[in-house]
């Protein structure tokens, strides 16, 4: 399922300032998502069974403090991937580090609701089969940037050298 904002989406947007010092747990800050901008978001969104979500947004998508609980808000509420045409660097990489899929594509104005969506990775494509027939988006993203992500963020790639420096010396 595809839920779709504008432009200049802010962290105030996602989840509110005066949420952020209630908890530790992550999963907290998903009944807060979108309060006050879409009220609607967390129930529409776990009201799909099949679990994959998928926000689009145009340009600026998580711009404002960087609070990364609206990562976290987006990401609990069943939300696969953030496909938007920019982000601010510090939003990205709050993304990218908890292993959060956004991906940045030339335009989404042609991304309606129910079209489904299939983000690979691999080859930065995002492939859309919906009203408007088959179509492919380049995804603007680095090697380094995708393979953090493929990796689980900072604490998966911590993990994967742990191991590999633990296979080492075995």
């Amino acid at each position: 399922m595809i839920v779709k904002f504008g432009d200049d989406i802010n962290t105030d947007y996602i989840v509110p300032a005066y949420i952020l010092q209630e908890a530790w747990d992550k999963k907290f800050f998903a009944d807060y998502a979108f309060e006050r901008y879409s009220p609607d978001f967390p129930k529409t969104c776990r009201s799909n069974p099949n679990k994959d979500n998928v926000v689009v947004a145009g340009k600026n998508f998580g711009c404002g403090s960087s609070r990364e609980q609206a990562v976290y808000a987006i990401q609990y509420n069943d939300v696969n991937a953030v496909i938007a045409e920019s982000f601010p660097d510090i939003f990205f990489r709050n993304s990218i580090n908890n292993s959060f899929c956004v991906v940045k594509v030339e335009s989404v104005s042609d991304l309606v609701l129910g079209d489904r969506v299939e983000i690979d990775l691999q080859n930065l494509v995002v492939n859309i089969d919906g009203t408007r027939g088959r179509m492919q988006k380049q995804i603007t993203m680095n090697e380094e940037e995708r393979d953090l992500l493929v990796a689980g963020g900072r604490l998966g790639k911590v993990r994967e050298r742990l191991r590999e420096r633990l296979l080492a010396t075995n």
